[in-house]
């Protein structure tokens, strides 16, 4: 984590910014091992407090990452660890990685989480949580031009996101998030699973990225802060996809966008297929379903050489696998489509309504490839 990724981050329940208790930097400490307390008006690279005429971060410190340590609220006393560069902002955090607290356990506060908090949670959210961390660690092929084709969907351009502040909410492995680097002033993703880690493999070596492991019913970030706030291919895999858009909306400043793409609604023979087969793949393994996702690459070949040519033949395959020319992206689309514990469709015009009714302007609206819109600066 850079020190200037503080600057964003905030407590979801105070809305407080954290203070920060570094054990390991990236880079050989003056203490290696050592806790050093920060704040806002202090140098964790210089261990002493930064003067008045001193901007924070300093030079050193923007270059500099944590390692390991911990952000806590000043206020509720709430505490999160921070792992390999990354926070992980979540009531199971603990569970996910016991090494930590095995490791600092003589030095740690006490959990102040309860059995209950863990338990809603992990109730709604645990399984959508291991499933795609499941995928993305299998999976975390970058395809430049697919990925920024992806990205741009929506009428979107390069422009839109040149020189602005991102939320890339549900970045998955980072593949979009590495994308829209490019162009973005700054760039934050968040995903619930562990996937994290591997969005920060692709993305180590750039910049002007920020990644944290969080919960988008509780975005660990002060709110209005970004200029645009991007969730592409998610919101419709969470439990209560629209209760989901309307707290992101609250981390979109005066003035700035909102761009999302939710699956839209099928025909109804469509939907009691999926559903159908959903039933059963649900309950099935995450290694079984994924090596049964196998059989999307045969029939996916056949669409492509012959099926192509008969009428109909794409609507009907697409009603059981996904179609690609690259037989690996038809198979892992596939296991993508009957794994995820939530998957929500929806029509265009209930997505429209959504920013109307949170007080969106100039709404602009692609069938199949996304909505987004203007917050008021009202």
């Amino acid at each position: 984590m850079k020190y200037s990724f503080a600057d964003y981050l905030a407590c979801y329940k105070c809305q407080k910014s954290f203070t920060i208790t570094v054990f390991s930097e990236n880079k050989k400490s003056d203490n290696p091992g050592y806790p050093v307390k920060t704040c806002r008006s202090f140098c964790a690279y210089k261990k002493t407090a930064v003067l008045p005429d001193e901007s924070y971060p300093c030079e050193a410190c923007q270059k500099q990452e944590i390692e390991e340590g911990l952000l806590e609220c000043p206020q509720c006393g709430k505490w999160y660890p921070i792992i390999n560069t990354i926070p992980i902002i979540l009531p199971n955090a603990l569970d996910i990685f016991p090494e930590f607290l095995e490791k600092y356990k003589n030095i740690l506060p006490e959990w102040n989480f309860s059995s209950l908090d863990k338990k809603v949670f992990e109730k709604e959210k645990l399984k959508t949580q291991k499933s795609f961390g499941f995928e993305w660690k299998i999976y975390s092929v970058t395809r430049d031009e697919r990925d920024k084709k992806y990205c741009l969907e929506g009428g979107l351009t390069p422009d839109f996101f040149k020189g602005k502040t991102v939320l890339d909410a549900g970045c998955g492995y980072g593949r979009h998030t590495r994308i829209i680097s490019q162009w973005a002033k700054e760039i934050i993703g968040i995903d619930l699973s562990v996937s994290i880690f591997n969005a920060r493999n692709v993305t180590k070596d750039i910049p002007n990225v920020h990644l944290v492991q969080g919960d988008l019913f509780e975005p660990p970030f002060l709110k209005e802060k970004f200029d645009i706030v991007y969730s592409w291919g998610v919101l419709h895999h969470t439990p209560n996809p629209r209760k989901a858009f309307e707290t992101l909306k609250n981390f979109v400043k005066s003035g700035g966008f909102y761009s999302v793409k939710i699956y839209k609604k099928f025909p109804l023979p469509a939907q009691f297929i999926e559903r159908a087969i959903r039933l059963i793949t649900l309950r099935l393994p995450l290694n079984l379903l994924y090596k049964t996702s196998y059989i999307a690459v045969p029939l996916n070949k056949l669409y492509w050489r012959f099926g192509k040519f008969v009428p109909g033949m794409k609507y009907f395959l697409k009603c059981f696998i996904k179609l690609d020319p690259n037989p690996e992206i038809a198979r892992i689309d596939t296991f993508d489509w009957y794994h995820p514990q939530y998957q929500y469709h929806y029509p265009m015009e209930e997505i429209i309504s959504w920013f109307n009714d949170c007080g969106f302007e100039e709404i602009i609206a692609i069938e199949s490839e996304g909505v987004r819109g203007k917050k008021s600066s009202k």
